[in-house]
């Protein structure tokens, strides 16, 4: 067995789907990822027994907690409104499209045949192979009402169990349970939107500030973590490997040990790649009479299991994996074994993988535990500490080691300025009205609204995207006594 230590951190989010008035779910994307995708992580480390690190972010865990007490809907269920049908069809839904085992319908002309198709595609793997009531839909059916009932009943129950596994997974130590700020903001444009000058001069940046709602973020992350998995986190993955000086300052304030982010934010940081021994070591980055730890994520090997692998053989996939893991050895060590942080999000992968991704990942896990040394990132710093030391630490995320994505286009510096106004006019506010208004302010602060702005990123959803945000600054203005603005509909 080789002296390497892996460590996985697999990132479970979605933004906030719900609108002001509470309930009703926009999107349907928490119970669908429940269902099909983080339900079935949690079997595949159950039966592994492999050590690995799990971020949840607090919007998705709470939206889990809602939906399993049956306080959130969503129009997209059998007899829902006639539009949810009609987005199935023309694909506004994005269905998995991977080989599931499953026959595809030569035809969805009947509802039956649509839903029964849309649940199934919704499904974990796990189940569809091992639980006795999907048996008889492996084979060509012809599915009824009472079949659709069914594998709704089946898709909740799953959605019931994710949390509880992944609290198990924790308290029996196999896997570390980390956070991200409440909402995924990108911590960094919270405390002072002029950071995202730093990587890139030359753009133009609106100007924003609200350094008290990152640290609320983070707060409210760090208590909800607790609540929910019985114990604080000691690491946190910021929203998109989004980090700065300041925004790692305003962590260790609070008591955040690690954090994980990019290989090519220590690549900027250095000012020239780092070499092996240097991205596969712990850094203990110095932030006045404080200090946090950062690790660094090989870039290359997330990138080939969210993006490529999935187009692969199994047996060349996962024996690449092992290869270029393999490689690192022979490149020399620093004060302690290397470690090898793997870094994606743990769902979006699995739908262009063969059967979700079951059988990549049992032999992927298997390979890990048979050459090198699968830990969590907690466990590795216990045993060896950082041995690195920063004395500053380069401004961007895990796009670009930039903040572009988010920030810079005519759109999105639109949606910011609006979002300044607003929050100029809070702290004009008394107490109460800044109290209610804050709560839809915190939801506005996430990265996902300012995302799906770029230009890099169009979606048949956008509108969608959009109806939230607006939705949330305009219960904010009422909550101070004014009329949403009339801007607000271009946003």
């Amino acid at each position: 067995m080789s002296e390497i230590y892996v460590a996985f951190l697999w990132h479970m989010h979605q933004p906030w789907y719900l609108l002001p008035e509470g309930g009703e779910a926009v999107l349907p994307w928490v119970r669908l990822r429940a269902a099909k995708d983080y339900y079935d992580m949690a079997q595949h480390l159950r039966r592994t027994g492999f050590p690995c690190t799990v971020n949840f972010v607090p919007s998705l865990t709470e939206q889990l907690r809602l939906l399993s007490a049956g306080k959130i809907h969503d129009p997209f269920y059998p007899g829902g409104p006639q539009e949810a049908e009609e987005a199935v069809r023309r694909g506004l839904i994005p269905l998995p499209l991977s080989e599931r085992g499953l026959p595809v319908p030569g035809s969805l002309a009947r509802s039956e045949d649509l839903w029964t198709w849309f649940f199934l595609a919704w499904t974990a793997q796990t189940a569809l192979e091992e639980d006795p009531r999907a048996e008889r839909f492996r084979y060509p059916f012809s599915p009824t009402e009472r079949d659709v009932e069914e594998l709704q009943r089946l898709q909740m129950e799953l959605i019931f169990g994710v949390l509880p596994l992944y609290r198990a997974l924790g308290d029996s130590g196999q896997i570390e349970l980390t956070t991200t700020p409440f909402y995924h903001p990108i911590l960094p444009l919270l405390v002072d939107s002029q950071v995202a000058k730093r990587p890139r001069p030359e753009d133009e940046v609106p100007l924003f500030q609200a350094p008290e709602d990152a640290r609320e973020q983070a707060r409210r992350a760090l208590f909800h973590h607790a609540e929910v998995f019985g114990r604080s986190p000691q690491g946190m993955w910021p929203a998109e490997g989004a980090v700065s000086p300041e925004a790692l300052a305003l962590l260790a304030d609070l008591g955040v040990r690690w954090v994980a982010t990019d290989g090519a934010i220590l690549a900027q940081t250095l000012g020239r790649p780092p070499a092996p021994s240097e991205l596969y070591q712990p850094w203990r980055l110095r932030l006045g009479t404080k200090d946090i730890v950062v690790v660094f994520r090989d870039t290359v090997l997330s990138n080939l299991l969210s993006f490529t692998y999935g187009s692969w053989p199994l047996e060349r996939a996962v024996a690449d994996f092992v290869g270029r893991v393999a490689a690192v050895g022979r490149h020399g060590s620093g004060k302690a074994p290397p470690l090898v942080l793997i870094a994606l999000d743990g769902e979006n992968a699995w739908d262009h993988y063969p059967r979700n991704g079951r059988p990549f990942l049992l032999r992927l896990y298997q390979e890990v535990q048979k050459q090198f040394r699968p830990t969590t990132v907690g466990a590795y710093l216990e045993r060896f500490g950082p041995q690195g030391e920063l004395s500053t630490l380069w401004s961007g995320s895990w796009i670009d080691a930039d903040f572009r994505t988010w920030i810079g286009e005519p759109l999105q510096n639109r949606a910011w300025q609006a979002l300044a106004e607003l929050r100029r006019a809070v702290d004009a506010a008394d107490p109460e009205a800044k109290k209610k208004a804050l709560e839809h302010i915190y939801v506005a602060e996430g990265s996902d609204w300012f995302w799906w702005r770029s230009s890099r990123n169009p979606t048949p959803l956008a509108a969608h995207f959009a109806r939230i945000f607006r939705a949330h600054l305009g219960a904010a203005w009422q909550a101070l006594g004014f009329a949403p603005p009339e801007t607000l509909a271009s946003l």
